[in-house]
């Protein structure tokens, strides 16, 4: 009977911590606050590669590298804080309503923004400054099609 009851807990224990892993936040505060410090990690990556990039301050490709691996590997991150119950604008963002209003659209410049951040990536990983230009300004274009939709 022991047995069966420690099987039991293990059993809900494992059921609960894997709902837990599938949803990573227990309120919508956290999943903004989520959203919110995750693309600021990536404008700050994002901010220095275009002061290099507009030639503000001088080209350094071992820093401009570092800077586009780590905004490809954020790519990913915030978009789970936009579809938390709750966090649909929620309290304290600027992220506007017509972002659940055209949801379908968020998504795919989500995604494409994920490919540009890949592709500027290994422009960056190529040393090419023409070819990191380019896959700059396209990342950046996108970023400020959706800040323009989405963003007050």
């Amino acid at each position: 009977m022991k047995l069966a009851i420690n099987l039991l807990a293990v059993v809900i224990l494992g059921v609960s911590a894997s709902a837990t892993a599938q949803h990573a936040f227990n309120d919508a505060d956290k999943a903004v606050e989520y959203r919110q410090k995750a693309l600021s990690i990536m404008q700050n990556n994002f901010a220095l590669m275009g002061d290099m990039v507009k030639g503000d301050i001088a080209f350094d490709s071992v820093i401009f590298n570092e800077r586009a691996n780590d905004f490809a590997a954020l790519a990913s991150i915030p978009w789970i804080g936009f579809s938390q119950e709750g966090a649909m604008p929620g309290n304290n963002t600027d992220a506007l309503p017509a972002i659940w209003d055209n949801w379908d659209d968020f998504v795919e410049r989500a995604d494409q923004l994920q490919k540009d951040a890949q592709a500027l990536q290994q422009a960056a990983a190529s040393g090419d400054e023409s070819a990191i230009r380019g896959a700059f300004l396209t990342a950046a274009k996108n970023c400020k099609g959706c800040h323009d939709q989405y963003k007050d």
